[in-house]
């Protein structure tokens, strides 16, 4: 804080410091908007430069997406319970028997 703003603040009366922090608050306002303004401009314009917009760049992730997988094994119990065979194998297909009876055939 430099030594002029700290003599201001001492001679000012609380009525005078509340108005000055409103005055402050209002400014920072101000500031931010055109800060905002000013990335969001640099933004659109970086975007552009890759044919994409500010949205779709914010939105973009490195990981490749996957699609759904095809079920390839299906609960006699419950035929709704279906697994793909990508990730933890279900309880009632480690609990079969015969895992291959309990392949959908694939067309």
């Amino acid at each position: 804080m430099s030594n002029s703003i700290e003599t201001i603040v001492s001679a000012s009366s609380i009525e005078d410091l509340k108005a000055l922090i409103k005055k402050a608050e209002g400014a920072i306002e101000e500031k931010k908007v055109g800060e905002i303004m000013t990335v969001r401009e640099q933004m659109v314009k970086l975007a552009g430069t890759l044919d994409m917009t500010p949205q779709e760049i914010l939105d973009f992730s490195i990981r490749k997406r996957r699609a759904p997988g095809v079920p390839k094994y299906r609960n006699p119990a419950n035929p709704e319970q279906t697994w793909t065979g990508r990730g933890k194998k279900p309880g009632w297909l480690k609990q079969a028997v015969d895992q291959e009876a309990l392949r959908i055939p694939q067309t």
